[in-house]
């Protein structure tokens, strides 16, 4: 029953964005996709912001001084003229302003039933931080030591090779973490499973919430990790193969506990709809 009430959840989410998409497909028939491509240097510059409504993002760091940006650039139209000129009249660029570097679009006025969607793809110097949103795309982080906040209304963020504050949100999406070298870690998806591993190299006091409301939860810690564990589930189970003492009353839906001895660590894990693991 719990497990049948979960997917009529997770089909009417996915029937209604579907029948979004066809709708649009019906207004705008005809695309047109260019690729513009920009660079500037990064002398003093800490964090790099980039936002798109409609589209991908894509950041790698890299031993590099400069940002580069490659932004595909997707117009609709009802012909294929329409799309070329609303594509080809849509202008990126980077912005310094004080210590961050704004990639910013231009975009022609549009009538109804016209679009224009972009998705980029980023190399930066890695220790810049990273501010990042989507309302439809995915988010793809890679080999950054700065600090990071990644936001998407529906899509998938992934994150592997990271080793500052990570901050990251979806509402309709997995998250998806590998060597995660992290301190400080916030990882929440309103529908998805979320998935955090960390490194072997991650602190032992690092801090992590872990969270999801229908999906499952999965985090791989160090071995040197010492703290003080909290794991939630309304509807799923716990599994661990983690020696954790018991703190308080035990049953299948909570669980609160220590791992190590005397650490400053937390792991605080919870779902609504689904299950948990920490291993």
């Amino acid at each position: 029953m719990k497990r049948h009430l979960r997917s009529i959840l997770l089909v009417s989410v996915i029937a209604a964005a579907l029948i979004c998409c066809m709708g649009m497909g019906r207004l705008t028939k005809e695309r047109y996709e260019t690729i513009q491509q920009v660079s500037a240097p990064t002398t003093g510059i800490e964090q790099l912001s980039v936002d798109t409504s409609y589209g991908d993002i894509k950041i790698k760091g890299a031993d590099t001084n400069d940002c580069n940006v490659s932004a595909k650039i997707t117009a609709q139209a009802p012909t294929t003229e329409e799309a070329k000129s609303l594509a080809e009249q849509t202008k990126i660029t980077l912005e310094p302003k004080g210590k961050t570097i704004f990639v910013r679009a231009q975009k022609p006025e549009m009538k109804n039933n016209r679009s224009i969607g972009i998705s980029y793809t980023i190399v930066v110097p890695k220790n810049i931080g990273l501010e990042c949103k989507s309302s439809y795309g995915n988010i793809k982080l890679a080999n950054t030591i700065g600090d990071i906040t990644a936001n998407t209304s529906y899509g998938d963020i992934i994150v592997e090779t990271v080793s500052g504050k990570l901050q990251l949100i979806t509402s309709y999406g997995k998250i998806d973490c590998k060597q995660i070298i992290s301190a400080d870690l916030s990882a929440n998806s309103s529908f998805g499973d979320v998935l955090v591993r960390f490194s072997e190299s991650s602190p032992s006091d690092l801090k992590a919430k872990i969270s999801t409301s229908y999906g499952d939860v999965y985090a791989d810690v160090p071995l040197s990790f010492a703290g003080d564990v909290f794991i939630d589930t309304s509807f799923g189970k716990i599994k661990t193969d983690l020696a954790i003492v018991v703190k308080g009353e035990l049953n299948k839906s909570h669980l609160a506990g220590t791992i190590g001895h005397g650490g400053k660590g937390v792991l605080e894990l919870a779902t609504s709809f689904g299950s948990v693991k920490i291993e």
